[in-house]
């Protein structure tokens, strides 16, 4: 299975998949904020750091890789994309 056919379905770019994950990671960071040790070991480790490099590109090859094992099917990919493309729809300019 290739995404780039339901990026499109979506009218999706990687652009939408990146403020997707960046909304995903900010709210596991800001639940973070409560234990602000485990924020600093995250920033300190390179563990953000590494989240945060090609994190889209790994995003959609681990979902082309779940599919291709079945972990996850087509309808699951869709409601994931869905709420990319609904987060989209709300993105400030």
């Amino acid at each position: 299975m290739t995404l780039t056919p339901l990026l499109d379905e979506y009218n999706l770019t990687l652009d939408d998949v990146r403020w997707y994950l960046a909304k995903l990671l900010t709210d596991s960071l800001m639940t973070s904020r409560d234990d602000p040790e485990e924020m600093t070991h995250r920033i300190w480790s390179g563990s953000l750091e590494a989240e945060l490099y090609n994190m889209e590109e790994l995003y959609l090859a681990r979902l082309k890789e779940e599919y291709e094992r079945g972990i996850t099917d087509e309808q699951a990919i869709r409601e994931q994309l869905e709420q990319v493309r609904l987060l989209k729809l709300r993105r400030r300019r």
